[in-house]
């Protein structure tokens, strides 16, 4: 039996859309004889990464980079780029154009031989919009690092996890909407070893070494996969606007359906086996 092909798709604030006009919705990305290897997405364009190196798709249009850029943290003010030598941050515009000449609004060397995992650099790590640098304390050895819109989710290297940043959502997992100017230990996870971390807008999520998923933060509009009261309501006004209509049989959809008596805030976390966990404010 033929392996499944993998496509990759685009979708979101697209050109078009951010002029005014209609966009064209999701987009699947045509792979090039080299593949499609990674995707970086910025709210109107994208970096790609294929056999023959890096290139920026915008509005249906590929423009290739440097032959020395190996990674990428594109936003809609700069684009960050690993080259051999040294970590740039480019305006957009000259990353759309392919054309990176002059000087960069921002660059930081790096030693010989080393080729960091953005956005995580041997000293501090990097963003795609200023300040673009921050140093780390000498004593956090960190393995991975995720950027949310306000936020810093570290990986330690034992496997803890550290939030630091904007927590107004909970999504530091302290326990509490402070921000945290350092990074701070997620206690709440103590003796958990993690593998993986990611930070969306305002939430964040960690994979642990047995495979859970732990999710933490804002859940407005469902982003943590819990029952969420925004999107309660809104179904609730979708079924009063389908009164009397047929369809199919079965329990009402809203906050807590097919999670028994759980109930769950904006605030809170828990993971795929539905052991909840207080991370954020529950």
């Amino acid at each position: 039996m033929a392996a499944p092909r993998r496509c990759w798709f685009v979708f979101g604030l697209s050109a078009e859309e951010a002029a005014g006009d209609a966009g064209p919705g999701r987009q699947r990305l045509e792979p090039s004889s080299d593949g499609i290897r990674r995707v970086w997405p910025a709210w109107s364009y994208a970096v790609l990464e294929t056999g023959s190196g890096l290139e920026v798709h915008s509005a249906g249009r590929r423009q290739p980079l440097p032959e020395d850029c190996v990674a990428a943290l594109p936003s809609e003010t700069h684009a960050v780029l690993l080259r051999e030598a040294a970590v740039e941050a480019w305006p957009r515009a000259a990353a759309l154009r392919g054309e990176l000449r002059g000087q960069p609004a921002w660059s930081r060397a790096l030693p010989p031989g080393s080729r960091p995992a953005l956005p995580l650099l041997p000293d501090g790590f990097v963003a795609p919009r200023p300040p673009f640098y921050t140093a780390l304390p000498g004593a956090l050895p960190l393995r991975a690092l995720a950027l949310g819109h306000e936020h810093v989710v570290g990986l330690g290297a034992a496997g803890e996890v550290y939030g630091w940043g904007g927590g107004r959502h909970g999504q530091l997992g302290h326990g509490s909407l402070e921000s945290e100017q350092q990074p701070r230990l997620v206690e709440a996870l103590g003796g958990v070893p993690m593998r993986a971390v990611a930070a969306g807008g305002w939430h964040s999520a960690c994979v642990s070494d047995g495979g859970d998923l732990y999710v933490w933060g804002w859940n407005e509009s469902g982003q943590l996969g819990l029952p969420s009261r925004a999107v309660a309501e809104e179904q609730a006004e979708d079924e009063d606007m389908g009164a009397g209509l047929p369809g199919p049989a079965g329990p009402p959809a809203g906050a807590g359906s097919g999670c028994g008596e759980l109930r769950f805030t904006a605030h809170g976390c828990a993971h795929t086996r539905w052991r909840a966990v207080h991370l954020g404010l529950g």
